[in-house]
């Protein structure tokens, strides 16, 4: 990819949350319906429609294989249409994926979608599911190891490492929430959370407790990507990709390629840089961090690699307020599967879709002002892999 050759034009989202009279299929109507008119095309201009997996939604993906959508919508310039899935990271290997298609000639106008609906099951089918999913059935799930309990352990060994307190992680999930309740379409944007509260809920895996942890949501998202030649005959301010940088780890986090959970920022710090780098800029040029992290500890750490607070800081710059609403260092502006919702595979096509609209400025109550250039991530499986990209509304 050369920096700034494709571009986003347009996005659509609809409420996250629990909603088991709105089907996916529903859904992914919708988010695609607005992310064309958000786009001011033709929905015959689109000649690819990429879907993302359905976490445990066996019927939308076989119809979404099959080519449900594109007729669904009415593309009838579609050429190509496919899915792709890699958990969590599948934001990530999806505009990979469109990338490609767009390079390739065949069309200049991709549609990405993604929809979820998790109130379609109990909550005894999702607890099977989520308990052992990302972990190794042989060595990990017979002695308790679930989702939960690898962020936990994570978070006490940055913790130890750092000497960052609960307080301090607790605060991560309190800023998460301030940044819903300017969210429209989040989860949990009606009542505002404080440090206390957090830690005052019921213990799930020490030291996190249930408002650290995230809540599956029924929600989806869309976006229209295009060439940057077309962006700029069709769109007033296109987001263009400057840069991006991957790397994989493991299978199994007792298998990951640091020596030690609290390594987990070294072994990311590289891969951070070497995205600055391939865009030409540095954390001092970004106006926004998204971060994916699911759990606050991940987020700390992140942080940490990210560049724009001194490692092992993180936890005192957010306790202080300096990367909520307001603060120096805006980081995850829809509050991200702590308080938007965490919509399976869908977590950070959210956080993607927030970042285009901040650089669009259509961003509404959350809006950063002037905000020109983001950083932002995606990862799957037990913090498997993670994907930095580069995001600007100009190409530097």
């Amino acid at each position: 990819m050369s920096k700034g050759e494709f571009a986003v034009i347009g996005t659509g989202e609809v409420p996250c949350g629990n909603f088991p009279e709105r089907t996916e299929f529903e859904t992914a109507y919708r988010v695609c319906k607005l992310a064309i008119e958000d786009a001011g095309i033709n929905k015959n201009e689109i000649g690819a429609v990429l879907c993302a997996q359905h976490i445990m939604g066996n019927e939308y993906n076989t119809e979404a294989v099959f080519g449900r959508l594109p007729e669904a919508i009415g593309a009838r310039g579609c050429k190509i249409t496919c899915m792709t899935s890699s958990g969590g990271a599948s934001s990530f290997s999806i505009r990979k994926t469109a990338e490609g298609i767009l390079h390739s000639g065949e069309t200049d106008t991709v549609l990405v979608v993604h929809a979820q609906r998790f109130s379609q099951f109990t909550m005894n089918e999702m607890a099977q599911y989520f308990a052992i999913a990302g972990s190794d059935e042989e060595w990990d799930v017979p002695y308790g190891m679930t989702y939960n309990s690898l962020a936990a352990m994570v978070t006490q060994a940055y913790m130890n490492a750092t000497g960052s307190t609960r307080e301090q992680v607790a605060a991560v999930a309190v800023a998460c929430r301030k940044w819903a309740m300017l969210q429209p379409n989040a989860m949990f944007n009606k009542k505002e959370i404080t440090v206390e509260k957090v830690l005052s809920t019921k213990m799930v895996a020490w030291p996190l407790t249930s408002l650290m942890c995230n809540v599956l949501a029924d929600g989806g998202s869309a976006y229209i990507m295009t060439t940057a030649e077309k962006a700029r005959k069709v769109c007033k301010k296109p987001v263009y990709f400057l840069s991006d940088a991957s790397d994989y780890s493991h299978r199994s986090i007792t298998s990951a390629k640091v020596s030690g959970f609290e390594s987990l920022a070294q072994y990311l710090k590289p891969l951070a840089d070497k995205a600055y780098e391939r865009a030409g800029l540095g954390p001092d040029d970004m106006d926004i961090f998204e971060i994916y992290g699911s759990y606050p500890g991940i987020h700390l750490i992140i942080m940490d690699a990210l560049g724009f607070v001194e490692p092992g800081k993180s936890g005192a710059l957010v306790e202080a307020g300096e990367t909520g609403p307001g603060g120096k260092y805006p980081c995850t502006t829809n509050g991200e599967a702590l308080s938007f919702g965490h919509t399976g595979t869908g977590v950070g096509f959210g956080l993607f879709v927030e970042a285009c609209r901040q650089l669009m400025g259509k961003a509404g109550k959350a809006q950063v002002p002037n905000a020109r250039f983001i950083i932002e991530n995606t990862g799957g499986g037990a913090f498997m892999d993670c994907h930095f990209t580069v995001l600007g509304n100009e190409v530097p």
